[in-house]
C-alpha cells in the first residue's frame, strides 16, 4: 500500500517536472520572439555558456528520459491489466 503511493505520488512529480520545463521553454521562446522579432538561436546560447552546456544537455536528457519511462509504464501497466485472452 505504501509503496503504490510512492509510486503514485512520483509519477506526479514527474509530470509537473515535464510540464514546468515544457512551459518554461515555450514562454521563454514567446518573450524573446515578442522583443525581438525572431526566435532565438538555441546552438549560439548554448554556446555561449561554455562547459556549463553539457550540464544543461544533461538535464535536458533526463527530462526525456523521464518522460518516455512515465509513458512506458503507463502503456505497460494498461496491458498488464487488460490482457488479451485467445480460445482455440
Amino acid at each position: 500500500m505504501f509503496g503504490a503511493n510512492i509510486s503514485h505520488l512520483g509519477s506526479r512529480i514527474t509530470w509537473f517536472v515535464i510540464f514546468i520545463w515544457f512551459g518554461a521553454n515555450l514562454l521563454s521562446q514567446a518573450l524573446y520572439l515578442g522583443l525581438n522579432g525572431e526566435p532565438y538561436n538555441a546552438n549560439e546560447m548554448l554556446a555561449s555558456i561554455g562547459y556549463w552546456y553539457w550540464i544543461f544537455v544533461v538535464l535536458e536528457l533526463l527530462i526525456w528520459l523521464l518522460l518516455g519511462s512515465v509513458l512506458l509504464r503507463k502503456f505497460k501497466l494498461k496491458s498488464i491489466s487488460n490482457p488479451i485472452t485467445e480460445r482455440v
